[in-house]
């Protein structure tokens, strides 16, 4: 089987998904400009997405595992589309708001399933492997999509830029459908009845979902307005933030690279918790240097936390190690987990900046990676004889 050239096809889905979630941050300033806005109303958008997505995850999940990976796919993707397009034409920030929160529902019902195709299809030692090359996909949007979104916005203002994430999320889902539809057995349909109930699969994987949630808790906290922060230190607002945010991304690229490639040889949630110390190492250093270093030591701390919070493909990795059946809902769980952190960190973040600046938020982020660090150490692998499946 070509998995990983499914892989790529989903990394490529993975990619655009990225570039419209990571584009936001840049544009705080001119999207609050456009509505004539403060900045912190424009940050609620940040949220807004985050809220989508962990409305439609669970949903996501759980029809997948029953009515198979491609129809919530294509479903997903065509939803995002959609409502991507709107993002771009909304005349006020009440109508953006609701067009990036229906944005969010529509990623929640892509991501969950597509790694969960990778689950079906890879073996486990070799799926943090595999599942890193979806990852370095989300990753890459930072390296590419969001400087190129960044340059765009010079030529097409914000708006244009949506709309042209939303075309070509429309290209590359349409290409990934076909590679699907062509090589039906790479995505198999578990379509039997589950007789256990959701709430058993919650009790064996919450502390996997603890760390999870205090992952994306803390880099809502940081990367919300790290761009902003940055540009308050004197950073250029244009080349100089697509150049840094370009390097936080091949950073993150790399960590990505490095943490699966951990977790096929010493397990996944070893690299978890070596990346998480990792994280919290360089988020000390990251609130040590912002408020009165050069502003060359904030970007490498910068850079060097992007690099430390870059292990998701692990973080799925256990999600995925379930029985077939569970597997669509269990990574929805996850997913709904890493948005529900998201969400509460990016809103803790909204609050705390505008009064106390960025040491504030990041102080908040660590509070969060000791807590998923507490989630780790209770770690256990699933007992799958008691999520039995078909």
């Amino acid at each position: 089987m070509p998995t990983h050239t499914l892989a790529l096809a989903l990394a490529l889905v993975m990619f655009t998904m990225g570039a419209d979630l990571n584009i936001v941050s840049p544009f705080l300033i001119d999207i609050s400009h456009s509505y004539h806005v403060s900045l912190a109303a424009v940050g609620w958008l940040v949220t807004a997405f985050a809220a989508g997505y962990i409305v439609a995850s669970p949903v996501a999940g759980w029809l997948s595992d029953r009515t198979g990976r491609v129809p919530t796919l294509a479903i997903g993707m065509a939803v995002f589309v959609v409502f991507e397009t709107a993002s771009g034409l909304a005349p006020t920030l009440l109508t953006e708001a609701a067009a990036r929160a229906l944005s969010g529902v529509a990623a929640g019902a892509v991501s969950p399933v597509a790694y969960s195709l990778v689950g079906d299809v890879v073996a486990k030692p070799e799926r943090p492997r595999v599942m890193s090359i979806l990852s370095m996909g989300f990753s890459a949007s930072t390296v590419a999509g969001v400087p190129l979104g960044l340059w765009l916005s010079t030529v097409a203002g914000w708006r244009g830029t949506l709309l042209a994430i939303g075309a070509a999320l429309a290209v590359s889902g349409a290409g990934l459908l076909v590679l699907l539809f062509r090589l039906p057995r790479v995505a198999p349909v578990p379509r039997s009845r589950v007789s256990h109930s959701p709430a058993n699969l919650f009790g064996q994987t919450w502390p996997q979902l603890t760390a999870s949630f205090m992952a994306f808790a803390a880099m809502g906290l940081v990367y919300t307005y790290l761009p902003t922060m940055l540009v308050r230190r004197g950073l250029a607002p244009s080349s100089g933030l697509m150049a840094v945010l370009a390097g936080y991304g091949v950073f993150n690229l790399a960590g990505n690279a490095l943490w699966g490639r951990l977790g096929g040889k010493r397990g996944a949630r070893v690299a978890v918790l070596y990346a998480q110390v990792m994280e919290l190492g360089t988020l000390v250093l990251l609130v040590a240097t912002s408020a009165w270093a050069p502003l060359i030591l904030v970007i490498a701390a910068s850079w060097l936390f992007a690099a430390g919070q870059a292990y998701i493909p692990d973080l799925k990795a256990l999600a995925a190690d379930v029985p077939m059946n569970w597997r669509g809902t269990s990574l929805a769980f996850n997913n709904t987990a890493m948005y529900g952190g998201m969400m509460v960190g990016s809103a803790a973040a909204n609050g705390v900046f505008h009064v106390w600046g960025f040491p504030a938020a990041g102080i908040l982020g660590g509070i969060a990676i000791c807590l998923g660090i507490l989630g780790m150490v209770r770690a256990r692998p699933v007992a799958s004889r008691r999520l039995q499946g078909v």
